[in-house]
Parts: structure tokens; sequence; C-alpha cells
């Protein structure tokens, strides 16, 4: 199963135009027996393949994951797997003995001693050693917990303050934005599953049309 999967992702890949596809592919197939390691490194082609849907040039690599190309200008991204959460099967459980009632759903704190924000935030400042210099840098969540859909502006406050306490030099300031690919989509027109939440204090500024095309365009 897993190695069907591994196909078809590269395949799609290569068919919309990602360069440097060889060295992502070997990465997958040496975790080819761990299954969770796979769909976790998938998450940088999930990430991919919404760029490059929309027409953004593309780069698999390592540290960030991804090398973007918009309108002349490079953004780079590092990619996030979050998997489903004890919280969402524990909701999950509650609906299904309940079919006709509300109910109040759980939060990860209880948990997992964090909310999700704070965790998403964490994820933020440990790999701000990953982010480029002199370039814009995204963090790109891709995201499979109902939990954590709607954490992300609260992540980036967070994150904000950080920024505030680490400092004018601090390299958190590398940080430009934080995106979700989400669990759920809106409805109606321009139905979408991608937030696009930009930091307050980066040293260079992701281009607006950039944000527009991505949580206008093709759902991820």
């Amino acid at each position: 199963m897993v190695k069907v999967s591994i196909d078809w992702w590269i395949g799609e890949l290569r068919r919309h135009g990602a360069s440097d596809v060889d060295q992502y592919e070997a990465k997958l197939r040496s975790f080819r027996d761990n299954e969770q390691k796979v769909l976790e490194f998938i998450a940088e082609a999930r990430a991919a393949l919404l760029f490059l849907r929309n027409g953004i040039k593309l780069v698999m690599q390592d540290r960030p994951d991804l090398r973007l190309s918009f309108n002349g200008e490079t953004i780079y991204a590092e990619v996030k797997h979050y998997n489903e959460k004890e919280t969402d099967r524990n909701d999950a459980k509650a609906m299904a003995a309940t079919p006709f009632e509300f109910i109040q759903v759980g939060n990860v704190v209880d948990d997992e001693g964090l909310h999700g924000w704070q965790q998403m935030c964490a994820t933020a400042i440990k790999k701000a050693p990953q982010y480029a210099p002199g370039f814009p840098n995204i963090l790109v969540f891709v995201n499979h917990s109902d939990a954590l859909d709607l954490h992300l502006r609260s992540a980036v406050n967070e994150f904000d303050d950080a920024v505030r306490k680490a400092g004018a030099s601090s390299p958190l300031r590398k940080l430009s934005g934080m995106m979700m690919l989400k669990n759920y989509q809106s409805v109606g027109w321009n139905a979408t599953n991608v937030e696009f939440c930009y930091t307050s204090y980066a040293l260079h500024a992701v281009d607006p049309k950039f944000v527009h095309l991505m949580t206008q365009g093709q759902p991820a």
C-alpha cells in the first residue's frame, strides 16, 4: 500500500513539472517500510502539488523543503505534517454515541498539555534554523486534525509575541507567514481549504498576489 502511494505522488509531482524530484523520491523510498514516516514526508508532496497546480514553479529540496518561484521572486517553504489527534478520535466516538444531539468537542490541551496553537507556534520556533536568510519563508501545516483547523491565527499571534520578546536581531524574523492546508474547506463561491496568515515582524514580506492565489485558487 505504501509503495503504491509513493508511486502516485512521485508521478503527480513529475507530471506537474516539479524539479529535483529524484532526491525526494529516494528519501521517500528509504522509509518505505515505515508507513508513518512516508505519510509525514508525503505532506511535502501535497503542499508542492498545491503550488504547482496554481502555476508556481517549484524545486523539491531539504532545509527548507520547497523552493518556489513566483513573479520573479523566490519564496522558501518548510512543511509540517499534523496527524489526526486523540482528541479527534474521542470527538468522533462521542458524536457516534449521540447522533441526534449536539456535543461539546474536546480540547487538545486536555489530551496533550498544550493548546493546538501553542504546538504550532513551538513548531515555527523550532524550525527557525531551517528558514533561508535573505528571502521570504513560509511554514506550511498539512493538517489532518479537526481539532487544529481553527488555530492558525492564534498560532501566528503567539509567534509574534515570541518575536517581540526575542528582539530585532532574532532569526525568527525570517518567517514571513504561516499557511494551513485544512481538513475541511469553506463552502460557496471560491471555496477553499487553504488559510494564510502573515507574521508581523518578518524581514521579507510575501507578495500579496501569492497569498491571494493560494487562498483563492485550487483547493489543496
